[in-house]
């Protein structure tokens, strides 16, 4: 038969804390303590405090043990996700963004799945009722300028909430991103050096995304340092492109290319948002004739949604350190849980840049921090 002991203490202890016996802060015996004490497994012990926090009336903390909590503000051991989509078929949310999440929420907290499918309006509900079920909110927002007033109201109240990726503009609130501008100048800046002026962007029309709108500012921004228009080497795609079928994708991509390639000064390089522009870039090359990297250099951004490059050693990546990402999210969200009140920051994370191999190139890269990172083929 299961052992149950663990309900008798975990009832006793609610006697205690709902009689008053036990009050706000008090703090509870560890697992291991509480083991010791009672003469039970620590895995009963465990299960018993962990009953607590599921009821809401203590928070557990690592480091900092087991505190009853206010009667206000009683944990409910639970952490909303909400994305703006779940793609599964493009590994969305990755993997390393889970494990990272789950790194710094540590055991005792559970994440509620929300999805908004690209759909603002769910996104908006989730935002207005997760708050009465949850401690807290992680978010991968959609950007929609509707939802940016909820997450506004969200952050002027208060409440435990902290942005993944992207930061809606005028928006005072906790976010963790990923260094786009800096990763975006070294890649550029890589570039150049290596003699390219002839650059373009490629990228999906998206006002409302920081993320694209930081590597485009930046890439902008770059140009006219060196007194160079960026205006006739930009492309910006129609947004719905990303999720329609994939031939009018590739054809769009490759009427772009073509004109740029046969220009009368044709470009020598590509900088691509994602991986989806790079692997259509390589596949009209391949149709052109156009050798790479020695006829043209391909720079990507291995993110949203990170692809198998048919060829991806061919291209230089900047890798985003998703994994420190939403660790780093989710431990400022657990501050924010446990009462902390600092100002609104925006972490950045910073990405790695990895030298395409190909014999020609440098054989090491620089991460967007300053640190030598070794070339390698995936």
């Amino acid at each position: 038969m299961a052992d149950s002991r663990w309900q008798g203490i975990a009832e006793k202890y609610r006697s205690d804390i709902e009689s008053g016996r036990l009050g706000p802060g008090d703090r509870l015996p560890s697992d291991a303590a509480l083991s010791e004490l009672l003469g039970v497994s620590r895995a009963t012990a465990h299960r018993a405090l962990a009953e607590l926090q599921r009821w809401g009336l203590v928070t557990r903390l690592r480091g900092s043990g087991t505190v009853v909590a206010s009667r206000d503000k009683r944990s409910k051991g639970l952490i909303a996700l909400i994305v703006d989509q779940v793609a599964h078929q493009r590994d969305f949310p990755r993997a390393d963004l889970i494990g990272g999440i789950h790194e710094g929420l540590g055991d005792d907290i559970n994440l509620l799945w929300c999805d908004s499918k690209l759909n603002v309006d769910r996104e908006i509900r989730f935002l207005e009722t997760m708050p009465n079920e949850v401690d807290g909110i992680l978010c991968w927002p959609t950007g929609n300028p509707r939802s940016t007033a909820v997450l506004r109201e969200l952050a002027q109240a208060n409440f435990p909430i902290v942005l993944l990726d992207r930061v809606p503009d005028d928006l005072e609130i906790n976010a963790t991103t990923h260094d786009s501008a800096a990763s975006s100048r070294h890649a550029l800046e890589f570039l150049i050096d290596r003699g390219h002026s002839r650059i373009a962007f490629f990228a999906f029309n998206k006002p409302n995304v920081s993320t694209v709108v930081e590597r485009l500012s930046t890439f902008e921004t770059v140009f006219h340092e060196r007194g160079w228009s960026p205006s006739s080497l930009t492309r910006l795609f129609a947004a719905e492109l990303e999720f329609g079928e994939s031939n009018r994708f590739v054809q769009a991509v490759h009427d772009a290319f073509f004109t740029l390639i046969k220009a009368d000064e044709p470009i020598t390089a590509v900088f691509c948002v994602q991986d989806m522009f790079a692997a259509a870039v390589m596949e009209c090359a391949e149709h052109l004739g156009v050798s790479i990297p020695n006829d043209l250099e391909i720079v990507t951004y291995n993110d949203w949604p990170s692809m198998m490059l048919r060829r991806p050693w061919q291209a230089h990546r900047i890798v985003p350190r998703t994994y420190e990402l939403g660790r780093a999210a989710a431990s400022r969200l657990l501050s924010l849980v446990n009462g902390e009140r600092p100002e609104p920051l925006v972490q950045r994370i910073s990405a790695d840049f990895v030298v395409a191999d190909a014999g020609l190139l440098p054989t090491s890269s620089l991460a967007a921090d300053g640190e030598r990172t070794p070339s390698r083929r995936p």
